[in-house]
């Protein structure tokens, strides 16, 4: 892999750690985004990124759970395929929004304990997570219509 479109991934698997994935999984990631072909295999992916089978298999199954990416099969090969699942930021964003929902949640359980004269804070909580709650959802919508 050239220097620029490795560094690339790099700073690419930063940002997926920087949300919650553990590096290695976001390298992987990254690369199952510029990979040609899109399909790759564990050993394909090692080359690439310099790592061990070891350090794949952990970063491949978490990837396939959290439904980021597919494993595939082609006929008349042993190796299992990974590719980014179409799909995937979409179904990433949804998720996101479940949990936004529980931030304007546990905005509300925090008014109802100490009353709306000392929520201010919270009201600002809840109100700007039911907001993306609310609005999230028919943002990817128009997302897919507009495609």
């Amino acid at each position: 892999m050239e220097a620029p479109l490795k560094a690339w991934v790099e700073e690419t698997a930063l940002l997926f750690e920087a949300a919650g994935l553990p590096r290695m999984a976001g390298r992987v990631l990254a690369w199952l985004l510029i990979a040609e072909p899109p399909e790759q295999t564990a050993r394909e992916m090692g080359v690439a990124l310099s790592a061990s089978k070891g350090a794949l298999s952990p970063a491949l199954h978490l990837l396939t759970r959290l439904h980021l990416v597919e494993r595939l099969r082609r006929p008349g090969e042993r190796a299992d395929r990974y590719a980014v699942r179409p799909g995937a930021w979409k179904r990433l964003l949804l998720e996101k929004t479940r949990a936004l929902s529980r931030y304007r949640e546990q905005a509300e359980r925090g008014l109802a304990l100490v009353g709306e004269v000392r929520g201010e804070r919270l009201r600002e909580m809840r109100e700007l997570y039911a907001f993306f709650e609310r609005e999230l959802p028919k943002l990817l919508e128009r997302f897919e219509e507009g495609r």
